[in-house]
């Protein structure tokens, strides 16, 4: 544990106040969350939600839902959405966490009506695309972006309070190539369980057809380094 408290004051140190711990399971490792909460003033989790945090990590919680119950076990295994609802139901903490494809997307609004159920504070999404390896199953091709990228614009006017993807962000998903224009990658600190220093989530990250939703947070001032997508913006196209 002192590892991680020692890494944890290095950062702060260096002026880092906001931390996004992924995993594997960052859930299985309860006292690096707890010893984050310490130091960090703002600090994320992205978790499968099969372990319960406790409520004094008093934080946001990312929790990865796929779809209806039928669809998410077919992805993450046997009993795994209901252990995320007996876990998480009426927590504030949580937003669902989606991986959008070319099977599940028509089930995004059933995701978000579910958030609504279960006092969620919303519905955030990524497109599985982005890795360069084939590691990763039913990865979406730029040209299946088209109806996912039309049904998350759909439901963001169904539920603008509940989809937490404004249009700004999701006009970031119809740009598949993200290379040398995401602050994500470009100004963010990203680092292994072993310290070691990486560009994104992973070391095989495929920036020319990403679908990682992390870049969409970026600010107008980060824009600015980039006139072209500025412009975009502002213009709202």
């Amino acid at each position: 544990m002192d590892v991680w408290t020692k890494r944890f004051d290095e950062l702060y140190r260096m002026g880092i106040r906001n931390l996004l711990l992924v995993g594997g399971e960052p859930a299985l490792r309860l006292d690096v969350l707890l010893a984050a909460d310490k130091v960090f003033p703002y600090v994320s989790v992205i978790t499968n939600g099969t372990i319960k945090i406790p409520p004094e990590f008093d934080h946001t919680l990312f929790v990865s839902v796929d779809g209806s119950e039928e669809t998410n076990d077919a992805i993450r295994g046997d009993g795994v959405f209901q252990k995320v609802i007996d876990n998480y139901s009426g927590d504030k903490r949580v937003v669902i966490n989606m991986t959008l494809t070319s099977t599940n997307y028509m089930e995004l609004e059933d995701v978000v009506q579910l958030a609504r159920q279960h006092g969620f504070q919303g519905v955030v999404c990524n497109i599985c695309a982005g890795v360069t390896d084939g590691s990763v199953p039913m990865v979406v091709t730029r040209e299946q972006r088209t109806p996912i990228i039309k049904e998350m614009k759909r439901v963001q006017k169904l539920y603008p309070t509940d989809f937490l993807m404004n249009k700004r962000m999701i006009r970031w998903f119809e740009q598949a190539d993200h290379r040398g224009k995401c602050a994500w990658g470009d100004d963010v600190l990203h680092f292994d369980v072993s310290w070691n220093r990486r560009r994104c989530f992973a070391p095989n990250s495929d920036c020319s057809n990403c679908g990682c939703n992390a870049g969409t947070f970026e600010g107008p001032l980060t824009l600015l380094k980039h006139p072209v997508e500025l412009l975009r913006m502002v213009l709202g196209r």
